[in-house]
C-alpha cells in the first residue's frame, strides 16, 4: 500500500485502496466512504480511508492442509489423472 497523508486527494486515496479513481467516485456518490469536499475537490482524511478498509475487509479462514502433504500444484496433477 502507498503511504497516507493526513488529507489525501482522490488519486492518492484510490492508489491506497488499490482501486480506480472512478470506482472511488462511485463510493462517494453512494455515501459508502467518508470524504471532505473543498469546492469541487474531493479529499479523504486518513482516518476515513482506514475506517473504510477496516469495515470492508474480510478475514477468510486458512484452508486446512491436505492430508497427503502435497503442494497445490501436485494436487492438481493428481486430480487430473
Amino acid at each position: 500500500m502507498s503511504e497516507l497523508e493526513d488529507i489525501n486527494t482522490l488519486e492518492q486515496a484510490a492508489a491506497y485502496l488499490k482501486i480506480e479513481p472512478t470506482k472511488l467516485r462511485r463510493l462517494v456518490h453512494q455515501r459508502t466512504i467518508a470524504f471532505l469536499k473543498q469546492g469541487h475537490t474531493l479529499t479523504f482524511p486518513r482516518a476515513a480511508l482506514q475506517a473504510y478498509v477496516q469495515t470492508n475487509t474480510t478475514n477468510l479462514p486458512t484452508p486446512p492442509p491436505n492430508p497427503w502433504g502435497l503442494t497445490p500444484g501436485a494436487l492438481r496433477t493428481v486430480y487430473k489423472a
